[in-house]
């Protein structure tokens, strides 16, 4: 089993520090070092604002204000901690109060991610505020076929897990919608299931939801819907791993990326050799370098080095999960 050498790891943990900014040092002393959520949960502190939203934790665009995108990476801070923080800690309160703000019981989702101001400055094409027109729908199971869960179930994970501070009721409607989506449409047992609905979803679609599931309070919904995940995972998969050398594509290490998740089980040998793909192509100055470019412009090579920097201290996280790090 290939594992990434102690040396390459040295020359990783040189080039976050060299390039990135205080959330991913101190998540790196967190994977690290002391593992003190509270230590690092003072640092992500940092990056919340008065309204409970997050900003400065995306660098894909270099607005640095509040919104749901920023907030969503915070979320997934948060989900990888072994120790949670409890539903009282501050920045769990104001962010309770920002994630229900901007949800939008009429179509039973989120908005935008990203927000006008995202567009004022440099930012990637995939990223940019796309003046999204909220259009209610009053029929449910129409709210349920619509249902997008590409970022955005992440929210309603975060709900889930810390559900206890937020109205019973208002908790139901939000997760309804991702477990009935899920239920209906992706389970292959189902007189709803949509062949074409479930090999359009994206990637990440997957990914969320295996954030989403775990977080729920009733485990019989929870031990279905993790069923339902492990029917067809490869079909969210690039088994291709050579794609991944020029593009951007999800390999079943990026799909499950620990191994306590419960899909993993289903795609262990998969997800074992992606993970030796990915070791082997750690550039020589210790990054995990994207295959594409941002762009040419002076601003889009700031993000991207710090996007790469980013990325590089996620693969670290994800090898040592996985024991796949001599240390």
């Amino acid at each position: 089993m290939i594992k990434l050498t102690h040396e390459n790891f040295i020359k990783a943990r040189d080039y976050i520090f060299a390039n990135s900014d205080d959330i991913n040092r101190a998540w790196f002393r967190y994977n690290f070092e002391d593992g003190d959520t509270d230590a690092f949960m003072d640092v992500l502190a940092k990056y919340q604002h008065d309204d409970g939203g997050f900003g400065g934790l995306v660098y894909e665009f270099e607005y640095q204000g509040p919104c749901l995108k920023s907030t969503e990476v915070a979320i997934g801070y948060i989900l990888n901690l072994k120790e949670k923080p409890s539903a009282d800690h501050p920045v769990i309160q104001k962010m309770m109060g920002y994630i229900l703000e901007q949800y939008h019981p009429e179509i039973g989702n989120w908005g935008d991610p990203a927000v006008p101001e995202v567009n004022d400055g440099v930012y990637c094409h995939w990223v940019r505020y796309r003046r999204e027109t909220i259009i209610p729908t009053k029929n449910e199971d129409e709210r349920i076929k619509n249902y997008d869960a590409n970022e955005k179930v992440c929210f309603a994970a975060f709900v889930a897990l810390y559900s206890e501070i937020m109205p019973e009721k208002l908790y139901r409607d939000i997760i309804k919608y991702p477990i009935e989506y899920i239920m209906r449409y992706w389970d292959e047992n189902s007189p709803d299931y949509n062949k074409n609905i479930f090999v359009e979803s994206s990637p990440y679609d997957f990914e969320y939801f295996q954030w989403f599931v775990p977080c729920l309070k009733d485990k019989v919904i929870a031990d279905k819907l993790t069923a339902i995940l492990c029917q067809n995972p490869t079909a969210f998969m690039e088994l291709d791993y050579t794609k991944s050398d020029a593009d951007y594509v999800h390999l079943p290490c990026d799909s499950v990326n620990s191994p306590d998740n419960k899909v993993y089980p289903v795609v262990k040998d998969a997800v074992d050799d992606s993970l030796g793909y990915r070791i082997k192509q750690q550039s020589a100055d210790g990054r995990w370098p994207l295959g594409w470019s941002f762009g040419k412009d002076e601003g889009l090579i700031k993000l991207q080095t710090q996007y790469e920097a980013f990325r590089t201290m996620g693969m670290l996280a994800e090898l040592k999960r996985f024991g796949r790090i001599e240390l």
